[in-house]
């Protein structure tokens, strides 16, 4: 399946939007916002692409803002599924990828510490 243009587009935009705003968010919140259920099965697609055109363009992977509600953990890194909770090295990894989002995009706010679990 491929995602819409337009649908990448408004991911795209809103991801923009929270970076520089210095803030995470959950697959709910982020549906929400751009009109998608929290598990819409092309989310895999669409932030696959986003990732590959920002890293392709030098920046950093803005789409590990985008956190599980259960795990507070990306539900991927590098491309690679967490699963239910990720092991060390992609731990480390989700760390350090939200580290270069925030050093990027906003370096006036601190990084938070993962996992960040959704509050009620």
């Amino acid at each position: 399946m491929s995602v819409s243009p337009a649908d990448k587009k408004r991911v795209h935009s809103e991801l923009m939007k929270l970076a520089h705003a210095g803030e995470l968010t959950y697959y709910g919140v982020l549906g929400a916002a751009v009109g998608k259920p929290a598990r819409w099965t092309l989310w895999k697609t669409v932030l696959d692409e986003i990732a590959r055109e920002e890293l392709r363009q030098g920046k950093p992977d803005i789409t590990s803002i985008v956190l599980s509600a259960a795990t507070g953990w990306p539900s991927q890194v590098d491309f690679k599924s967490t699963g239910d909770e990720p092991d060390k090295g992609q731990m480390e990894r989700a760390q350090t990828k939200l580290d270069e989002v925030f050093r990027h995009y906003c370096p006036s706010k601190p990084t938070p510490t993962l996992p960040q679990r959704k509050r009620a």
